[in-house]
């Protein structure tokens, strides 16, 4: 009874390994919290947050995330559910305008 207890969990265990090393890092991320973007970790151009910022208050999303995911030696955006689809787009229009490649 204990051994196919222990070997699911052993795969879990495995599988939530692989998952973490597999999944792409982000680049940055900007947490939206009260219609205010900050940067939590890595670094964005003031200009590209003041953008995040106008587009917030434009749509009014009170929170949020924005990552910056490393693809391919380019960086794309991610966006967690509570930022709508059209906002989703007017920051990919100006991240092609503005972004940076990921380099090496």
């Amino acid at each position: 009874m204990l051994a196919p207890l222990l070997t699911i969990a052993l795969g879990a265990l495995v599988m939530w390994a692989l998952w973490s090393v597999a999944r792409p890092r982000p680049a940055f991320v900007v947490r939206i919290t009260s219609g205010v973007p900050r940067v939590t970790s890595g670094t964005v151009t003031p200009a590209f947050l003041a953008e995040i910022a106008e587009v917030c208050r434009r749509h009014e999303i009170q929170r949020g995330t924005v990552n910056g995911v490393v693809r391919d030696r380019r960086i794309s955006l991610a966006f967690s559910g509570s930022i709508t689809p059209a906002s989703r787009q007017q920051l990919r229009n100006l991240w092609s305008l503005s972004g940076w490649s990921a380099g090496r």
